[in-house]
């Protein structure tokens, strides 16, 4: 008598098999990620320089880190740049997806590659865009508002060289290249929405904001939850965009967390201070991590 083939597994492989084909990525992804972040814990201890010899000091690092004012200013920075571009990358891409959803709108193709194309553009040309856009005498904004008479022609607004008015420069250059991104996300959640549930509030006279804020917002509640904590762990790792557009100016004002690690690392050579501060900063985003995870927990109960 033949034995039956089990369908629910045709190939006859057990489940835990199947992440033997991982190792080939599993493998270089330990060595490469988990080796370095042991190295780098490992040297925090240390006065480690390329001038000098290798030295443990224990918790020296993190107490001059601790007292160091620098060290504050850039960590309340990168928190300011996280508070001013997380609510906006929540709101405008949904706006945008709920609009790019919409089966009135022609051309939404069209529209939809317009909206993602900056993601895919360099850092350095947005940020060399940007500082042409925004610069004094010469750039686009200050030009625009003196054109519809938002601005008197004697006067010019130094969008990159006053400390209030450089986040906003910086916010609308990271929604400009970052919100096509979580439009994708957003829209790609609003077309898994059944269409019963629109068409039944149809029935009872709903109109488009109801619709909305009923359907449409409930059911992308897993998704709200992805694309915040995405931009939360983005906007903790923030550097390049703001360090070719200010390099941390003025006076230090938009110095991140990261310029600070790499100026402390690379330009002061003192790699084993630069080693804590690695180390702190990969603590805050793991404990971003575990509030994500009780979260998308709690949302999927």
């Amino acid at each position: 008598m033949k034995k039956k083939r089990n369908l629910g597994n045709p190939v006859g492989v057990k489940d835990y098999e199947g992440y033997l084909f991982l190792i080939p990525l599993l493998i270089p992804y330990l060595i490469f990620t988990f080796s370095m972040l042991a190295t780098s814990f490992g040297l925090s201890f240390t006065n480690f320089k390329l001038n000098k010899p290798l030295e443990f000091v224990g918790l020296q690092n993190y107490q001059v880190l601790f007292g160091d004012k620098k060290f504050f200013s850039s960590l309340l920075n990168t928190l300011k740049y996280v508070a001013f571009t997380v609510p906006c990358m929540l709101m405008i891409p949904f706006l945008l997806a709920l609009m790019l959803n919409s089966n009135n709108l022609r051309a939404r193709g069209f529209f939809r590659v317009t909206f993602f194309y900056p993601q895919v553009i360099a850092v350095s040309i947005i940020t060399v865009l940007a500082s042409y856009i925004f610069q004094p005498y010469t750039g686009l904004v200050n030009g625009l508002l003196q054109t519809f008479r938002l601005l008197s022609p004697e006067v010019e607004i130094l969008w990159l060289a006053d400390k209030n008015l450089v986040w906003v420069t910086i916010v609308i250059m990271a929604v400009w290249r970052s919100a096509g991104y979580n439009m994708i996300i957003y829209l790609a959640g609003m077309q898994d929405i059944p269409d019963s549930y629109y068409e039944a509030a149809d029935l009872d006279g709903a109109s488009g904001l109801q619709k909305t804020w009923y359907i449409t917002l409930p059911c992308l509640k897993s998704i709200h939850v992805l694309t915040l904590f995405l931009q939360l762990i983005a906007s903790f790792k923030v550097f390049s965009q703001i360090y070719l557009l200010t390099e941390g100016g003025p006076s230090g004002a938009t110095r991140t967390y990261i310029q600070y690690l790499y100026e402390t690392a690379f330009n002061k050579w003192q790699l084993g201070r630069g080693s804590a501060a690695a180390i702190v900063l990969f603590l805050i985003i793991l404990l971003v991590t575990r509030v994500q995870l009780k979260i998308s927990d709690r949302f999927s109960d």
